[in-house]
């Protein structure tokens, strides 16, 4: 019998591909804004360097790599929330987890969501510090848990934030467990993303080329 990935929590099918029914992305719109304001200014310096005589490439490939770390760390993260679960995409790693697997929703510094055990950190929905954190267990939601400082309450802000993210996702575990005809898949896993590790890995050997050799 075939083991189950290493990265994987529960899964019937962890790992296959699967087709996202009803997606929709949420992530903070200062993290756009901040992303364009970072592109054309990065742009700009880069094509500056590029035409200055003599070439810096040790300017060129600094700029190429804080591009790079701007996409990945800033841009990129969100939390895509689908029919069937919801997908973290997190700067190098993908997390997915379907909605019968999540045992846990809270909120510290960003949304956690924990699955068998394992606790999945979502780097592009992050808490509002002025709001108290979010958490409670889903099989003991009737008692109202707190965690330390924070609370249950549901928030009533629309922006996308953690706290905003976690009462939302809860709703449709329950609604989900409420269906009781076991049709949604159990899928918790976690796998590198190829095309940011690629991406950071040659950027930051253009920055070594550029700074110690070229």
């Amino acid at each position: 019998m075939s083991q189950p990935p290493p990265d994987s929590a529960d899964s019937a099918d962890a790992g296959a591909p699967h087709a996202l029914r009803e997606a929709r992305t949420l992530r903070p719109g200062s993290s756009v804004v901040i992303g364009v304001i970072g592109a054309l200014a990065g742009i700009g310096l880069l094509g500056s360097a590029l035409l200055t005589t003599p070439r810096s490439w040790t300017l060129v490939s600094t700029v190429v790599l804080a591009l790079v770390l701007l996409w990945l760390f800033v841009v990129r993260p969100c939390v895509v929330v689908h029919a069937d679960g919801v997908r973290l995409v997190n700067p190098m790693r993908v997390v997915d987890l379907t909605w019968p697997v999540i045992t846990e929703v809270r909120s510290r510094w960003a949304l956690e969501l924990v699955a068998g055990g394992r606790r999945y950190t979502a780097w592009g929905v992050p808490a509002d510090p002025g709001r108290p954190r979010y958490g409670r267990g889903i099989l003991t939601v009737g008692a109202n848990r707190v965690r330390g400082k924070g609370t249950s309450e549901l928030p009533t802000k629309s922006k996308v934030e953690a706290q905003v993210v976690a009462a939302e996702v809860e709703e449709r575990i329950l609604a989900d467990r409420r269906r009781r005809d076991g049709r949604t898949p159990r899928i918790a896993s976690q796998a590198w993303d190829p095309v940011s590790v690629g991406l950071l890995l040659a950027a930051a050997a253009f920055f070594v080329l550029g700074t110690f050799v070229v």
